[in-house]
């Protein structure tokens, strides 16, 4: 049963494929006693393997981007403060609406900043950058590790900003001993400097997500081949979501550090939240060194060919005796195709 569930899990499937094709290189490494400059190369066929040069070269180029996709982990753990920290900071400050019938500002609509930001950096550079590039006979487009590695730039800025802010608000409850406002039904101590006065960091996220997302997005769809392009941008995605939990995690290991002196309590206005953030800055300046290093190591692909011919294939190969054996002899020539037909 259990061979039979392999045999459909790998069949057509491209991220079976692919991991079929990592399983048979580091199992093969393991066997042989060649020196080839890739793990990766024992999969190929004429190295005794069982995938066709081309399919596990390109395999190779796509498994080369992960690592900078990795470096994108933290910058999503500072994207994930404006749903948590950022929120937590805009209810203790004034949202106004205390004279009777005045409006207050929601402490989560503060985010429509970034996300207007976002919408016309992206327009901006399309309709705007790319074709003044262009007529200047440059490059149309930035390139994409350039554009990432300036929207981590902002990300910093965008983090010192909201420390700046915290502590300018700290100072004015203490001068000021505060007051006591609403927000949806619960009452928060807060200062009175406007929650305006979050509106730069706002903006700095904003236009660092459209750069950091968008040519982070753009990188696996261009560096992948056609038939890992949608697996190359799930991972991506997959990123993105990881650095909403490992920001929940981050938290919690700040507050068991730092339990004598509470940096990041439930109650924020008896923490140091400033200094939280300017920690966040500081980690993300150091992802931002080791991301310049692997883009300086990184050898991309000028022009990734697409394979929409079906020639990405798992070949022909007769088993060694002591050879183990992936798939069922008669089920090997048709198993493992990369076409846009099978995935």
């Amino acid at each position: 049963m259990m061979k039979i569930l392999l045999e459909n899990i790998l069949t057509g499937n491209v991220l079976g494929t692919t991991l079929s094709m990592i399983w048979q290189g580091m199992v093969l490494k393991h066997r042989s006693t060649d020196k080839l400059p890739s793990w990766l190369d024992y999969a190929k066929s004429s190295n005794g393997g069982s995938f066709q040069c081309q399919a596990v070269d390109e395999v190779k180029m796509a498994v080369k981007s992960i690592p900078i996709m990795l470096t994108a982990v933290v910058y999503f753990i500072l994207f994930n403060q404006m749903q948590s920290t950022y929120l937590l900071q805009a209810e203790r400050m004034n949202l106004g609406g205390q004279e009777p019938g005045g409006f207050q500002i929601p402490a989560a609509s503060m985010q429509i900043f970034c996300w207007t930001i976002h919408s016309f950096t992206n327009a901006f550079q399309e309709l705007v950058i790319f074709p003044l590039l262009s007529r200047m006979g440059r490059r149309p487009s930035p390139g994409r590790f350039l554009r990432i590695g300036i929207g981590m730039v902002l990300g910093i800025a965008a983090q010192i900003a909201a420390a700046i802010v915290e502590i300018y608000r700290k100072e004015d409850l203490k001068e000021t001993g505060g007051f006591d406002q609403i927000v949806a039904g619960k009452v928060y101590h807060s200062a009175y400097l406007s929650v305006l006065y979050q509106v730069p960091q706002f903006l700095l996220m904003g236009v660092s997500s459209a750069l950091v997302v968008t040519a982070g997005l753009e990188y696996t769809y261009v560096q992948s081949p056609v038939v890992l392009r949608g697996l190359m941008q799930g991972i991506f995605l997959l990123i993105l979501g990881l650095g909403g939990l490992l920001a929940s995690a981050f938290v919690g290991i700040v507050q068991a550090i730092t339990v004598s002196d509470e940096w990041y309590p439930d109650e924020i206005n008896e923490g140091h939240i400033d200094y939280y953030l300017f920690l966040l800055a500081g980690l993300m300046g150091l992802d931002f060194c080791i991301y310049l290093v692997i883009v300086r190591l990184y050898k991309g692909s000028p022009s990734i060919t697409s394979i929409e011919d079906g020639s990405f294939n798992h070949t022909e190969r007769r088993p060694q005796e002591d050879e183990t054996v992936l798939m069922p002899q008669d089920k090997r020539t048709n198993v493992l195709k990369f076409s846009m037909g099978n995935s």
